[in-house]
């Protein structure tokens, strides 16, 4: 088939199943599992506030062959997910799928539009690269095991996330963009439990036997007091107490102070991801 015999447009209005059964067979070999469902995707959109409309589609007599998923903020947007199916690649898709998405984002008013791509995804790493994308940070995911402490400093308090909301928008001002927004914050503290200190939070859940911690956060000014130690001991402890038999982190600054809290509790980081940007 011709490049030009693919059609690039936007999802058709209640297709979103079509879409959810064509990225088994796009992520079937990719580097990492990848969890897709109906379930899965419609919670990933409203983490990240994203719009079903805003989809765009490759396809293949009227099959689902490669989709991009722009999601638009003000004056940033984010690329969540971009994929073909392995039949289809080599072929320029991703680039006019790319392209697409950039147009969605301009015409939203964005002026910069970031990614993640996963270290080592030497090929999606050269086509973004190809397409005026540069490397701006860097983040992990680790897993450890939950453990069970004597004493953790303060008894942090059981909070919503609405009284989390200000310290969640300081603490995570220079996060990713997915865990920095609070849409984020909503979806995962919705099935989490959350407790605070003064200037601090947490958020914990088991799933099954893993345990997730997806938010801890300190405000700046009051980082370097042991404050998110003692926050990531409570929630060790608590995960342990629910029955958890690992933990998992996903998505942390790649930093010193990250590195040092993953070491003094026996972390192993799993994953790298490259946060890459391009101005519009």
């Amino acid at each position: 088939m011709k490049d030009d015999e693919y059609a690039i447009h936007k999802l058709p209005p209640g297709r979103l199943d079509d879409l959810v059964e064509a990225q088994r067979e796009i992520f079937s070999d990719y580097m990492v599992p990848i969890t897709v469902s109906r379930e899965f995707m419609d919670s990933f959109m409203r983490s990240v506030g994203g719009k079903t409309e805003n989809i765009v589609v490759a396809t293949d007599d009227g099959g689902i062959v490669g989709f991009v998923n722009p999601v638009v903020d003000g004056k940033e947007a984010w690329i969540g997910g971009l994929g073909v199916a392995a039949r289809a690649r080599r072929r320029g898709i991703g680039k006019r799928l790319m392209a697409a998405a950039e147009d969605i984002a301009r015409d939203g008013g964005a002026e910069v539009v970031l990614l993640e791509v996963i270290e080592g995804n030497l090929q999606a790493m050269s086509l973004y690269a190809s397409l005026g994308y540069s490397k701006t940070a860097s983040y992990v995911s680790a897993e450890g095991l939950p453990q069970q402490f004597a004493g953790y400093g303060p008894e942090p308090m059981k909070a919503t996330v609405d009284e989390v909301r200000s310290i969640h928008s300081e603490a995570y001002s220079e996060a990713c963009w997915q865990r920095r927004k609070a849409s984020a914050l909503v979806e995962s503290g919705g099935n989490s439990e959350v407790y605070r200190v003064d200037r601090g939070f947490v958020a914990l859940r088991r799933v099954g036997a893993t345990g997730f911690i997806p938010f801890i956060g300190v405000a700046p000014g009051e980082r370097r007091k042991g404050i998110g130690t003692s926050l990531a001991k409570f929630a060790l402890n608590r995960l342990w107490e629910l029955g958890a038999f690992k933990v998992a982190l996903y998505n942390v600054n790649d930093d010193l102070v990250t590195s040092r809290m993953l070491d003094k509790f026996d972390f192993k980081v799993t994953l790298r991801q490259v946060e890459m940007r391009k101005a519009i």
